[in-house]
């Protein structure tokens, strides 16, 4: 016997409307699932980006503000007051503020021997803090230099003739999601 075609039509409307098959549910609720990770994927990864953005703005105006006071410190005493040893301290001893500094709203980096994100960092030798160095070899600070004005680089301390300061502010920061964070600005104070 043969069905009519309006039977069969009938037919299949009244399979499609029974509702979605088991097959086809587990195929929604798993294109809903991978849609659902994605999102809080994208939500997570763009609150880090914005963390890591403010805590590099802060990292850089906190470098910027100590470049401004070193700039504002009086030239011929701007080493002894921000180098890394307190022993030559313009006012005495450790009266200056020396080379570490705190970053509000950042946390140093675990094993930091002095618990401070913000540092100062100047031509010297390894354990040499108050010895301002022009023939040591940093790129960093355009070394080996004359920073004397003398014609000559030589290996003398000019922590008290230098004409030229090089000075690198560097910011390192442990981030809240365990990540860590640097920012370095430079300059070279002049004084001829």
């Amino acid at each position: 016997m043969r069905i009519p075609v309006h039977s069969r039509t009938l037919a299949a409307r009244a399979r499609s409307a029974r509702g979605l098959t088991l097959l086809e549910l587990v195929f929604a609720i798993t294109l809903l699932l991978i849609g659902i990770s994605a999102l809080s994927r994208l939500t997570v990864g763009l609150a880090r980006a914005g963390s890591l953005a403010r805590e590099t703005e802060l990292a850089t105006q906190a470098a910027r503000g100590m470049l401004e006071r070193i700039q504002s410190e009086s030239f011929a005493q701007a080493f002894r007051s921000f180098n890394g040893t307190g022993a030559d301290d313009p006012g005495g001893a450790n009266t200056a503020p020396g080379a570490s500094f705190a970053v509000e709203g950042l946390r140093a980096l675990p094993g930091d021997a002095d618990g401070a994100p913000g540092e100062v960092l100047m031509p010297t030798a390894a354990n040499q803090p108050g010895v301002l160095r022009e023939d040591l070899n940093d790129p960093r600070f355009s070394l080996p230099q004359d920073l004397d004005g003398s014609g000559t680089i030589d290996s003398v301390n000019h922590a008290t003739d230098y004409k030229l300061l090089p000075v690198l502010v560097r910011v390192r920061w442990q981030s809240r999601d365990g990540s860590s964070g640097v920012v370095e600005l430079g300059t070279t104070l002049a004084n001829y």
